[in-house]
């Protein structure tokens, strides 16, 4: 059984040999830094070399802005700087180089107004050649179509990077419109829509996607989602149903949804109009794999859910974690373990190496 087959029998709630060895958040350069420093990772070899995953091809759907915005530092001190990026927004970032993850800041977005967003839009021309990677072709599908691991599609959801920076206009000025202006997010997420289907068609027309997934991180909060779900229906649905549709035309049916944070309010009403799979279930955050299995039966998908605290407490916590959430959910099918946030230094090697050796040593 290959990684494609396994990823697709577990989809399907059909019996697999083993759990997949899957990575959904990054192992940050931090973290390599320390296991070097303390003598458990060999310096020259990749992380891939020493902690083999399962294979995959992602394809990310190229949804920036053309031409982008011109990258370039406008103010710096002794610890930030601040810049622009290339969406336009302007970022202050922490200088010292050995934090990891990066810490930052969006202090403003692209976008102020429904002038500024009108501006904007000239830059997302969906067909613009530029969007297609320069191994575009026959071969390229071909080698996909006969991938030993799963396809998947990686869709981000709003200009911008979407929640994360408020869709272009900055999260507090973003959520100010949402009441004053609700027609122009309407509008926004529509013309998004549009867009995402006709930058996708090529694809879709040409390769056979296992899955494909939406990326809106930033929706979830520790306690709750972003918005209600009342007005992610009225505002979000329409356009991202008319997305799902339009997958659906193509055969993929496992369509997915990623943020960290607690996305459970959301679910129900992203269920209802086909999006099937969750990850990566922040267990900090209140999301429990087991609860949700529990709640919407075989309607729902799974990815992720190992708590992160769990590999910085050490082995004995691993195996716990893994004990607890791994053999009911592989059970019953529809889930990949996977940790549920990134691997930062506070993460010991052998830690993470415990919880991949038990991941990859399970047997159902």
């Amino acid at each position: 059984m290959n990684a494609r087959e396994r990823f697709n029998r577990i989809m399907r709630f059909e019996p697999v040999d083993r759990p997949p060895l899957w990575m959904v958040e990054e192992v940050t350069e931090g973290a390599i830094r320390r296991w070097i420093k303390e003598g458990d990772f060999p310096i020259g070899m990749g992380l891939g070399d020493v902690f083999p995953m399962d294979s995959r091809d992602i394809i990310t759907l190229d949804t920036g802005p053309l031409p982008a915005f011109v990258s370039r530092k406008i103010e710096e001190n002794d610890r930030w700087q601040t810049t622009i990026d290339a969406f336009g927004f302007t970022v202050r970032t922490l200088k010292e180089q050995s934090v990891s993850p990066t810490i930052y800041y969006y202090l403003a977005g692209s976008v102020t107004d429904r002038a500024s967003w009108e501006q904007l839009k000239a830059r997302y021309d969906a067909l613009d050649p530029r969007r297609l990677p320069r191994t575009w072709g026959p071969e390229l599908w071909e080698h996909l179509n006969a991938s030993a691991g799963p396809v998947g599609l990686r869709i981000d959801w709003g200009p911008g990077r979407g929640a994360k920076n408020g869709y272009t206009f900055g999260l507090e000025r973003f959520l100010e419109i949402v009441i004053d202006d609700p027609g122009l997010v309407k509008e926004m997420f529509d013309f998004w829509a549009d867009f995402v289907i006709a930058a996708a068609r090529p694809w879709l027309e040409h390769v056979r996607f296992d899955f494909v997934y939406f990326t809106e991180d930033g929706m979830g909060y520790k306690n709750s989602s972003l918005v209600s779900p009342k007005m992610y229906r009225a505002l979000w649905i329409p356009a991202l149903r008319k997305v799902v549709d339009f997958l659906h035309s193509y055969g993929v049916d496992v369509i997915a949804h990623y943020t960290s944070g607690n996305i459970r309010p959301l679910i129900p009403t992203l269920l209802d109009i086909g999006i099937n799979l969750y990850f990566p279930l922040e267990a900090a955050a209140g999301m429990d794999a087991r609860a949700l299995r529990r709640e919407f039966g075989r309607d729902i998908r799974l990815i992720g859910n190992i708590a992160r605290q769990a590999l910085m407490d050490g082995p004995a916590a691993v195996a716990c974690e893994i004990e607890a959430k791994v053999p009911p959910l592989m059970a019953e099918g529809g889930y990949i373990p996977a940790v549920d946030d990134a691997i930062m230094p506070d993460i010991s090697f052998e830690s993470y190496r415990c919880y991949l050796e038990l991941i990859r040593n399970y047997r159902l």
